[in-house]
């Protein structure tokens, strides 16, 4: 009789184990716990992260990194400090991110597609496949602007103008971005256009604003200066049209299939353990879908747009084959 009993209290304790297990694994589902909980019994973070951003402080990319690293160390319970390592055009604080050590406690943060354009125009100590793209936040489309008076209203105009005189379409642009996108508009286009390049911003908008070049290319987050003295935007390289100009065609809908903006993404170095990267996917997937993140980029005038890990690799894939043959074709301009 006491044997029968030791074999039942025995198998109720394994009973109330499983319980308690499955019950466990039912409430972190249930609530996307991820603070310092690893399911293959790697506990992290420990001890406080730092975010490496390639530019100075004050700027959008800076901005994003701060924002992230408000909402993420709350989500992960430990502190996470923005480090800015600028120069080279973003090259010195990228080469730094890859080069740390693949353990979940260094991430960076920076503007695609600079990455790639400086991987394919300079001999850099990264490449694409030097990062884990763990997720983005924003997205500034690239658009075509016209000046005050500008004979031009469309695209149909730019291909009726620049067919008729090859070389003649002046459209001013500042920095390896901008260029890029001249260089695949006229391509998509099939006209012949002549790129100017500006040392910054305010010297673009000069150019425009004074009537020196027809059109420029710039972010869709530059629009004041220009419709403010009269500009208007001639279209966007963006999937859908922009909320603050309604009225005005994506390239995409004028028949163009041409997307190409800056996307600030969060990244790893390559070689991060599996069961950390679920750690901080999780942690990006919750912060992402927070309505108040969201709100804090608007109140600092980035459009947001949320792309966890497997969105973001595949939008990134899709974006590289649309640029790299654009480089290839026009390397000696970025030179």
């Amino acid at each position: 009789m006491k044997r029968k009993i030791g074999i039942l209290l025995v198998g109720l304790v394994f009973m109330l184990a499983a319980f308690v297990g499955c019950t466990s694994e039912t409430n972190q589902e249930a609530t996307g716990e991820t603070n310092g909980e690893v399911a293959a019994g790697v506990e992290y973070p420990t001890k406080n992260i730092q975010i490496i951003v390639p530019y100075s402080a004050g700027g959008g990319g800076d901005t994003v990194a701060r924002i992230l690293s408000d909402a993420l160390s709350q989500e992960l319970g430990r502190q996470i400090n923005v480090v800015n390592r600028e120069g080279a055009g973003g090259e010195i604080g990228i080469a730094e991110m890859a080069r740390s050590n693949p353990d979940g406690y260094t991430l960076g943060v920076f503007g695609y597609p600079d990455n790639f354009v400086l991987e394919h125009t300079r001999d850099t100590d990264f490449t694409f496949e030097s990062f884990e793209y763990l997720a983005a936040f924003d997205d500034m489309p690239m658009g075509i602007f016209a000046g005050p008076d500008s004979p031009f209203q469309s695209t149909d105009d730019l291909v009726e103008f620049g067919t008729a005189n090859p070389g003649a379409l002046t459209i001013g642009e500042s920095g390896a971005l901008g260029l890029l996108h001249v260089l695949a508009f006229s391509d998509h286009l099939g006209i012949e256009t002549a790129p100017v390049t500006f040392s910054g911003g305010g010297e673009l908008m000069n150019s425009l604003l004074g009537k020196h070049v027809d059109l420029v290319s710039t972010s869709s987050m530059s629009h004041d200066p220009i419709t403010d003295a009269g500009g208007h935007p001639i279209g966007f390289a963006a999937a859908e049209r922009m909320a603050m100009f309604p009225e005005v065609p994506t390239f995409k809908e004028s028949g163009y299939d041409l997307e190409m903006g800056v996307s600030r993404v969060i990244v790893a170095p390559a070689g991060l353990p599996e069961e950390i990267k679920e750690v901080l996917t999780a942690a990006l997937d919750k912060i992402g879908n927070d309505p108040e993140l969201k709100a804090r980029f608007e109140t600092a005038a980035l459009p947001y747009r949320y792309l966890g890990s497997e969105d973001v690799s595949e939008f990134l894939t899709r974006s590289n084959n649309t640029l790299k043959p654009v480089i290839e074709r026009n390397i000696e301009r970025f030179k």
